[in-house]
């Protein structure tokens, strides 16, 4: 897979993503492009909304920027064969060591089982991510990034703010 190829399906993965971040913030501004759940929508938004305090929503906001930043990251590391530096954003910022630094902004917040479990996923899928890149092998590289935008989106499916 050549290089012009990894950007090309990067930009795409991350613009998936982007969508996502943009339908929440027009949500949160109130100046919706994307209509959700409006009358008459054959497919309302049916995610369930989480609920939380202001500084935790806040917190988890801040954690889905930089979550959505370390993929195109990673992305862009791909792009230029930095396979080290992906590995390192990987890890560090959609690992486990992102979620003990999310629980802390979070103020304590108390999430849904479900939640949970799609969070953990993710960061599990992003550590998986992170040892596979020493190999340097795309054919081997891209499935495992691709599991770990799936576990992004699986829980931008379930809930909302």
């Amino acid at each position: 897979m050549n290089r012009i190829t990894i950007v090309t399906v990067g930009l795409g993965l991350v613009g998936l993503l982007s969508l996502t971040a943009v339908g929440q913030a027009q949500h949160v501004h109130g100046h919706s492009m994307i209509k959700e759940g409006t009358p008459g929508d054959s497919h309302p938004d049916e995610r369930a909304a989480l609920g939380l305090s202001q500084a935790a929503e806040a917190g988890l906001k801040l954690t889905m920027r930089e979550h959505l930043e370390a993929i195109r990251d990673i992305v862009a590391s791909l792009s230029r064969q930095e396979f080290d530096a992906a590995a390192k954003v990987a890890h560090e910022e959609l690992g486990f060591p992102k979620h003990h630094q999310a629980m802390e902004r979070e103020s304590g917040a108390t999430f849904p089982p479900k939640y949970h479990e799609l969070a953990m996923a993710h960061h599990q899928e992003a550590e998986d991510l992170a040892k596979v890149l020493s190999s340097k092998d795309l054919k081997t590289i891209l499935p495992k990034l691709e599991k770990t935008i799936e576990a992004c989106v699986s829980c931008h499916r379930a809930y909302k703010l």
